[in-house]
């Protein structure tokens, strides 16, 4: 039996047969009746304020099975009117995934581009206090340098204080040498610890001191002040300050023993330089920084999965030479692979290579795999960091006319009536 069905979509009327709409029962028309609130009796059409640009695809799903959507409606406009249809996404064409899908990623990075750059940092705290405004206010200082002018002046003071400190350290390692320090100190234990204790007093150990005194309190007070200390040691930059500050004090210690360990003074001035990665707070005043390196994090599965292809490829070129050239430089397995890492990497120190001309043709091999390899990361980052900048660009756009319009509003002037 031919029933027709009309149907009234925002205005726009469409005709349908009631066993096409059937073919999917679990869906919203296949559930119409005459006893539903879209029903109207005088005119006997079932009426929908919805959109009908799309709700002409969702018909044509009823009748070809096969669902399509024009590509200049947005996606989420798609996906609210689908889901009002009780229209799964299952049966949508190969040929419309890519401008369907593709908006899932552009919304993430939106997300990312708002948490990272324009949502206001917020510090939460359990109480509410005269001193927990103190710590917010400190904690802002330290953390935010767009908070006030004072936390400004405070940013570039710090970066100040350690291009001087790592100033320092180069000034330091210049003629200077564990062996040359023990010998200017060769005297009875007490009178070593006593120069080497006086020897700070020259004006490279106090700009050194003042240096570890000021990191020591700035590291201190933002960990006094921030109100989840698990979330402050998740930070890499937090863990490099208290690890940097450790190591200045122990290399104190260390440098005030003639007759300490040289692996004691190795690791306390390792530990020392950490506090170069302190630069990374740039990140704050330069965005240009700050995308570069969320570009990298987004990267990090495939910088991952290229890293173990690297793996997997130096053991197997690394295997081959040392069979090829077992009687030569490639004795050692462990040699081997790190000749393999270094050729794929194009860095060819020459400290060793193949002499035989199979050997030679086994490194060429990995060589060109190496090229085409490193070629690969730098691809994914570049992509990555276009993209972050765009959005971040069309983000600070978009800001921009809101201020303008919330600007515009404030400065209406408002006619008030005169009475008389």
């Amino acid at each position: 039996m031919f029933e027709k069905v009309i149907i009234n979509v925002g205005g726009q009327t469409f005709v349908t047969k009631t066993s096409t709409l059937q073919r999917y029962p679990d869906t919203k028309l296949a559930n119409i009746s005459e006893t539903c609130e879209h029903f109207d009796k005088t005119t006997e059409v079932y009426y929908f304020d919805r959109n009908p640009l799309i709700f002409q695809s969702v018909l044509d799903y009823y009748r070809t099975g096969k669902l399509h959507f024009l590509s200049n409606i947005c996606v989420e406009q798609i996906r609210d009117e689908l889901q009002f249809w009780e229209i799964s996404t299952t049966d949508l064409g190969p040929c419309c995934w890519k401008y369907f899908y593709t908006v899932d990623s552009d919304l993430r990075t939106c997300r990312v581009i708002d948490t990272y750059f324009f949502q206001r940092q917020c510090f939460h705290y359990s109480s509410k206090s005269s001193l927990t405004n103190v710590k917010s206010r400190i904690l802002n200082v330290l953390e935010n340098p767009r908070s006030s002018k004072f936390a400004l002046v405070w940013q570039i003071f710090y970066l100040c204080v350690v291009c001087i400190a790592i100033l320092v350290s180069i000034i330091q390692s210049f003629g200077l040498s564990r062996t040359e320090m023990k010998g200017d100190y060769n005297e009875t234990s007490e009178e070593g610890i006593t120069k080497r204790l006086s020897d700070h007093d020259n004006w490279i150990g106090v700009v050194t001191n003042v240096c570890i005194v000021i990191f020591t309190l700035e590291t201190s007070l933002r960990l006094a002040t921030c109100p989840c200390k698990f979330n402050f040691f998740l930070s890499f930059l937090n863990v490099v300050d208290i690890v940097s500050v450790v190591g200045c004090f122990a290399h104190v210690i260390v440098d005030a023993f003639p007759d300490s360990n040289d692996a004691f003074f190795t690791i306390t001035y390792a530990l020392v330089i950490l506090q170069g990665f302190r630069f990374f707070r740039l990140e704050r005043f330069i965005e240009g920084l700050r995308i570069m390196l969320l570009s990298i994090k987004q990267s990090k599965k495939m910088l991952c999965l290229l890293s173990l292809i690297l793996l997997i490829s130096s053991i197997i070129f690394g295997m081959t030479i040392h069979i090829v050239e077992m009687n030569g430089d490639f004795a050692d397995a462990i040699n081997s692979f790190y000749w393999a890492i270094i050729t794929m990497t194009t860095i060819g120190y020459g400290d060793i290579y193949p002499k035989t001309k199979c050997g030679q043709i086994i490194a060429s091999v990995c060589a060109t795999f190496g090229l085409f390899l490193l070629s690969m990361p730098i691809a994914v980052v570049a992509n990555n960091f276009t993209d972050l900048y765009k959005r971040y660009c069309e983000h600070q756009c978009h800001l921009h006319q809101q201020k303008k319009c919330t600007w515009g509003r404030n400065n209406k002037t408002e006619l008030i009536p005169i009475k008389n």
